[in-house]
């Protein structure tokens, strides 16, 4: 009977619109980021500017100030004018002026410059001033007088209302721009108001003259006596550099380009498998030809799936590095929000993209295993602590029941087969009724075989689906419902089960439940093969005169306790374990040990990138690293030898020579 694929296609369409909506919204941010960053910078720039203008603004007050209180001081006003106004009014455009107040109108007493006359009435805005001036500048707003400009400033020599003012013109001309040689910021525009608001009567003066500041301004403030002089500037050229004002557009091209490959990869995908479906029907007809067809098929999809998930892997990493980027700034409720979805969607399809890459590995034959001896209730308790908080958050009681194979040793990939293991309790947490209960049981099968089965208390599969449940892309009507799900998780496991030489199978009962059991070979327990082997202790060899390190790189229990047990043989050698990567980058600055033993499978990073962080760091540059893996590929070995490693030893260790190497270590330190 043929599958209907139908509901495909408008799931790529659906996923190919999620990441356009993700790809411009990160875009979005992107670009408020850069703007804001751009602000910034011209904000700060322009208070610069602003302080610079108020200590030119602030020298014009003293000679004033000092005029007006020597002449409130003495009765030889026309002499002491005459010596100090001078000095003043020397400067082109400048005038200096006394007016004294007589029944509220003010007359220019004294006046040296080319606009004041002695007699004369002071205009309008010049007396209004002189009436409300206080003991410190005050400053008048800006005066045109025929075809001048003027900026005043006056200082009471008297307090109260009636009285004596020194009065200060300085010719300016704001429509003027000033020479870039005055421009104390070269990369600014910018003009200087003599009042709150960028009023263009009061332009005092500007880069540009009068003509508003094109683009993003911003706006600084100084104090000239009494009054607020406004400064607004803005860049000349963008401040921010040109590869972060191009990044939201190079994320918004990098995005466009995933969306439109994920609908394609989406839309072949579909249609190569309804292509095997039909070479599936027509092998009742004609078997042989068929066979040979389905494996054509499926060789070409191994080598397109492996291309695609290279070429998809690319860009995704970008959006979820910016992505990252972005959930470190300061963002709103509603923009983390938003941020949370771009990155839980972007990992979703990076897990997807994984989980089909490790497929066709495994179909084309790449994919590196490092199979060791394994403690099969370390692989039980570890996936199961790891799936428990899930369990307990959905009220599914999760057990581990007592049997006989739980102290047996398994060959297999230690990361793998949790890997398996994990993905097995999590379709029996999601796929559970509510209540639910999940059994996890480990025993021997036969002399050379060991069973770890996980059943549920789910709904169950029908008898006749079943038969589809390891198809990938296969969900078994799952799609319909509100849990996530791709559709790979069982298909990559049972092939990752076969390729540590292993079976997955399964059992359900419609309303009762399912059970999943994983078999694997066992083998002998790597202390009791050590003493087996080498017939009991080795001939120990003289205890070093100081204390001697050597840091033991290994998450296997198991392995740990085999080296320890193989360094009893040498009394002068202390072993210091760490089954995390980054534990052993901490001892080995700590302990500086003789020689450090490498596994290269660790829970939190890979062991050429530690080897690779003690070959960088000066202090752990010299201590000789050798390398103890399962994976004895040809080219593996010889790139690690060539990444730094001193030797490379296979698994199962050859106890000799590691002595040898340890032994050649101690005599070197």
């Amino acid at each position: 009977m043929r599958r209907n694929t139908n509901f495909v296609r408008p799931l790529s369409v659906m996923v190919t619109i999620i990441v356009v909506v993700l790809v411009v919204v990160s875009a979005g941010f992107l670009r408020h980021s850069v703007a804001a960053q751009e602000q910034s910078l011209l904000q700060s720039d322009t208070s610069q500017l602003a302080l610079t203008l108020d200590q030119a603004v602030a020298a014009i007050g003293p000679p004033l100030s000092a005029l007006g209180e020597v002449m409130a001081a003495t009765q030889d006003l026309p002499s002491l004018f005459q010596s100090q106004a001078k000095l003043i009014a020397a400067r082109p455009g400048t005038s200096v002026a006394v007016a004294d107040a007589v029944a509220g109108r003010y007359t220019v007493d004294l006046a040296a410059g080319p606009d004041f006359v002695v007699g004369q009435a002071l205009p309008a805005p010049l007396a209004t001033a002189a009436a409300s001036a206080g003991p410190k500048i005050s400053t008048t707003k800006v005066l045109h007088v025929g075809d001048k400009t003027f900026l005043g400033f006056l200082v009471s020599t008297v307090s109260g209302p009636q009285g004596t003012v020194v009065i200060e013109l300085e010719e300016i001309h704001p429509s003027v721009p000033i020479a870039s040689a005055a421009n104390p910021y070269g990369d600014l525009n910018f003009g200087l108001y003599a009042a709150e608001t960028a009023d263009p009567a009061q332009l005092v003066l500007g880069s540009l003259g009068s003509r508003p500041l094109p683009g993003t301004v911003a706006h600084s403030f100084i104090t000239v006596g009494s009054s607020k002089w406004l400064v607004v500037a803005s860049a000349k050229t963008p401040l921010v550099g040109g590869a972060s004002r191009l990044t939201p557009w190079i994320v918004l091209a990098a995005g466009l380009v995933i969306a439109l490959l994920i609908g394609t990869t989406s839309e072949i995908l579909a249609r190569r498998r309804r292509y095997a479906e039909e070479l599936v029907e027509e092998r009742t007809l004609e078997v042989t030809t068929a066979h040979a067809a389905a494996d054509a098929a499926n060789r070409s999809k191994s080598e397109f799936l492996s291309r695609m998930s290279h070429e998809l892997r690319t860009p995704l990493n970008a959006v979820l590095g910016f992505g990252q980027l972005l959930e470190l700034d300061e963002l709103s409720d509603d923009q983390r929000d938003a941020v949370d979805h771009i990155l839980k969607g972007g990992r979703h399809l990076l897990d997807l993209i994984n989980e089909v890459l490790d497929i066709s590995r495994i179909e084309t034959g790449e994919l590196s295993l490092s199979s060791e001896a394994v403690l099969a209730a370390d692989l039980v308790r570890e996936a199961v602590d790891l799936m428990r908080p899930l369990a307990d958050q959905r009220g599914i009681q999760l057990m581990v029941a007592g049997s006989g194979g739980s102290d047996c040793y398994v060959f297999a990939d230690r990361q793998r087969v949790k890997q398996v293991l994990l993905n097995l309790l999590s379709n029996a947490v999601k796929y559970n009724r509510p209540r639910g209960t999940i059994v996890v049981s480990c025993e021997q099968s036969g002399a050379t075989r060991v069973r770890i089965s996980v059943a549920d208390t789910g709904m169950g599969i029908p008898a006749e689906r079943l038969g589809l449940l390891f198809t990938p892309f296969e969900r078994l009507g799952a799609e319909q419902t509100a849990e996530e799900g791709t559709g790979i998780g069982l298909a990559l496991s049972k092939r990752l089960a076969e390729a540590m030489d292993g079976t997955l199978e399964a059992i359900s009962t419609l309303g009762q439940g399912s059970t999943f059991t994983v078999e694997l070979p066992r083998v002998e327990e790597p202390v009791e093969r050590y003493e087996r082997l080498h017939g009991g202790a080795q001939p120990a060899v003289e205890a070093a005169a100081q204390r001697r390190v050597l840091l033991h790189v290994e998450d296997n229990l198991s392995n740990l306790a085999l080296i320890e047990r193989v360094l009893a043989q040498r009394p002068g050698v202390e072993v210091v374990a760490a089954m995390q990567g980054s534990l052993a980058l901490e001892l080995a600055r700590e302990h500086h040990p003789v020689l450090v033993l490498l596994d290269l499978h660790l829970p939190d990073m890979g062991g050429e990138q530690v080897l690779q962080r003690l070959r960088d760091d000066p202090d752990t540059a010299s201590i000789p690293v050798v390398i103890a893996s399962a994976d004895a590929t040809p080219g593996h070995v010889q790139r690690l030898l060539s990444a730094g490693a001193a030797a490379y030893l296979t698994k199962p260790i050859d106890v000799l020579e590691l002595l040898r190497l340890i032994d050649e270590a101690v005599e070197d330190r």
